[in-house]
């Protein structure tokens, strides 16, 4: 833990104000990029060997990449699946209501209308990979993409979304 910790103060905090400078486009408060620069700190310290990372740079926005998807995944299941699993919680009948289900389909089709408005080719990548559940290979090959633009345009949409979802609020 305390070759981590010495490694981070001499291979991460130099560019920690470049870090936070991409991670705020992406955030939609500071707390939220306090907490992910947080986190990536603390995933560096519970990193094995690190002393063996060649670019240490590159390494660390890959993390702070790799949370960002891992919120996003989070975050971006929609909440009817919560809602469905939660009302059978306790109760004989597990079918959800006339009005949770009336609820849901307004929810999915006001979702899909956010999806529709998205950019032509984030909006093919953002179906494959959340409507048609494919990995992001078979999304690469499916739309004759590289997974690098399926991965950016991915992050784009789910920007986007978030955006459009802070603006309707």
């Amino acid at each position: 833990m305390q070759l981590n910790s010495r490694w981070i103060t001499v291979n991460v905090v130099p560019f920690e104000a470049e870090l936070r400078a991409r991670v705020r486009r992406l955030c939609a408060s500071q707390d939220e990029v306090d907490d992910l620069i947080q986190e990536v700190y603390c995933r560096l310290l519970r990193t094995a060997a690190v002393d063996r990372i060649a670019t240490p740079r590159a390494f660390v926005m890959q993390v702070a990449k790799n949370i960002m998807l891992d919120r996003f995944r989070r975050d971006s299941a929609l909440r009817i699946d919560i809602l469905a699993s939660l009302d059978g919680v306790g109760t004989l009948d597990n079918s959800p209501s006339t009005e949770r289900v009336a609820m849901a389909r307004s929810e999915l089709r006001w979702v899909l209308r956010l999806i529709d408005q998205l950019p032509r080719r984030c909006r093919q990548v953002y179906r494959a990979r959340r409507i048609h559940g494919l990995s992001q290979l078979e999304t690469a090959v499916s739309l004759g993409l590289s997974e690098n633009v399926v991965e950016k345009e991915m992050m784009k949409g789910a920007r986007l979304l978030a955006e459009m979802n802070r603006s309707n609020a």
